[in-house]
């Protein structure tokens, strides 16, 4: 009967020593566990911070380039703009002294036409200074004509509606330039008179943004 309690015992201290060490096992087992997660979020959160500090950088570039090619965007508006400027004053100058020696150039014509067999000593000295300046007066004419047509040449296309209008007044200015005997119509005349108002509006400056 004692052995019975002794082999009892001996199964009972076997067991609780199994027990202990099933236990220690385990728990070593769970702090690797817990240590492997944490090394693996570590790793994982690392990624991730990089991952998103890369994209950060790439769109902080991105945003920069962007600033960049709109500020180059703005400053060729800009100066196209002022080109188109300095090219409209230009153009308004030259439409004004094209205005004024083409209408000096018919008058003269037309003064010399009407009065070529005028008796009258006054008239024929008018007639004798404007035949001398006629020549000077064609050739300012077709100089002016030229520097109009250079400008128009600036502008962008498609041209608006004015610019269209002024390059075909000017076009058909240029069939005189071509053939002198060829008369400067009154009408074409007066288009150019009104173009010369139309060009002097301060609004009227061509949009160059498109």
């Amino acid at each position: 009967m004692s052995n019975l309690w002794g082999l009892i015992s001996i199964a009972c201290f076997l067991k609780s020593v199994a027990c202990r060490i099933w236990s220690f096992w385990s728990y070593a087992n769970s702090i690797e566990t817990a240590v492997l997660l944490v090394i693996v979020y570590d790793v994982v959160w690392h990624r991730l911070n990089a991952i998103r500090e890369i994209k950060r950088d790439d769109d902080a570039e991105k945003r920069a380039i962007q600033r960049e090619e709109a500020l180059e965007k703005r400053q060729v508006r800009r100066e196209r703009r002022e080109f188109i400027r300095k090219h409209w004053q230009e153009l308004q100058y030259n439409l004004i002294a094209l205005n004024r020696v083409a209408t000096q150039m018919v008058q003269h014509r037309r003064f010399i036409r009407e009065n070529s067999d005028s008796q009258n000593a006054a008239i024929i000295h008018a007639l004798v200074l404007m035949t001398n300046r006629l020549p000077e007066v064609i050739s300012e004419f077709d100089d002016r004509w030229g520097r109009v047509v250079s400008q128009l040449n600036v502008f962008p296309q498609p041209r608006d509606a004015l610019a269209l209008d002024v390059l075909a007044v000017v076009q058909e200015l240029g069939e005189t330039v071509g053939d002198k005997e060829i008369e400067i119509k009154d009408e074409t005349l007066s288009a150019l008179a009104d173009l010369v108002t139309r060009v002097a509006d301060k609004g009227t400056l061509p949009n160059v943004d498109d």
